[in-house]
């Protein structure tokens, strides 16, 4: 992997602290998973990111949303999250 092990732990942290609303909106948009009502992210590589959405009584889900494009350098990661997040927000409308 290109990607960091210490990059990846870092912003799988800044996303379950900071931005759990957006994590939501991209399963909701991407995932067709409108019963999520909160996120965590749980890890991210090259590929894909997982997620784990959760919903009512107890119910949970992982789920992998792949990129358009393979990542091959850790910057391109923020710029790739904000595409994805796009992407989602128009699809739920």
């Amino acid at each position: 992997m290109i990607i960091k092990p210490a990059f990846v732990q870092h912003a799988v942290n800044h996303m379950n602290e900071d931005h759990r609303d957006a994590m939501v909106d991209m399963l909701h948009g991407l995932c067709k998973a409108p019963w999520v009502t909160d996120a965590e992210m749980l890890h991210f590589d090259e590929h894909s990111i997982q997620i784990r959405g959760f919903g009512p009584v107890d119910k949970s889900e992982e789920f992998s949303i792949p990129y358009d494009e393979p990542l091959t350098k850790a910057n391109q990661f923020r710029p790739t999250l904000m595409q994805l997040l796009t992407k989602a927000r128009h699809a739920k409308q």
